[in-house]
């Protein structure tokens, strides 16, 4: 009884040590996906937000928008996994071309989906409604953005 349970319990250390280490590879939630996901997403929202409020409808490609993201807000803390995210986006505004920043908390999920919530400025995605022709309130699409990108 006492071979059984002994070998039993090997069968069971080496197939929880199997699950451990094929865990320890990389997740495939990596920064670089999720910033170009998220940088394609906010551009895309970006043009579908200036249309609603009737402004000139500029092109997703002419924000040359870049995100940059951190997890876990400091750089001693592995930057890839599914948790909180900080995330700034640079885009360039259509006409005067400077560049602006639009920061987001980020909450990836491990399937590669993201809900990223807007933290300012109050313009752009810091506040749920904007105000669109005629003075309609309209959802801000900008305010929260949901994405999902590919962990393979």
């Amino acid at each position: 009884m006492s071979r059984r349970l002994a070998a039993g319990a090997a069968t069971a250390v080496i197939t929880l040590l199997t699950l451990t280490a094929s865990g320890c590879g990389s997740t495939g939630l990596t920064a670089p996906r999720l910033q170009t996901s998220l940088s394609s997403t906010f551009a895309n929202l970006y043009v579908l937000q200036q249309t609603e409020q009737g402004n000139p409808k500029p092109s997703a490609a002419s924000l040359k928008s870049q995100a940059s993201c951190q997890k876990g807000g400091t750089p001693d803390i592995p930057q890839d996994g599914s948790g909180a995210w900080l995330c700034q986006i640079t885009y360039l505004v259509a006409g005067p071309g400077y560049p602006v920043i639009a920061k987001y908390n980020v909450d990836v999920q491990t399937d590669g989906c993201y809900a990223a919530d807007g933290d300012g400025p109050a313009s752009v995605n810091g506040s749920p409604t904007i105000i669109g022709p005629h003075y309609a309130q309209l959802i801000n699409p900008l305010s929260l953005i949901d994405g999902c990108f590919d962990t393979t």
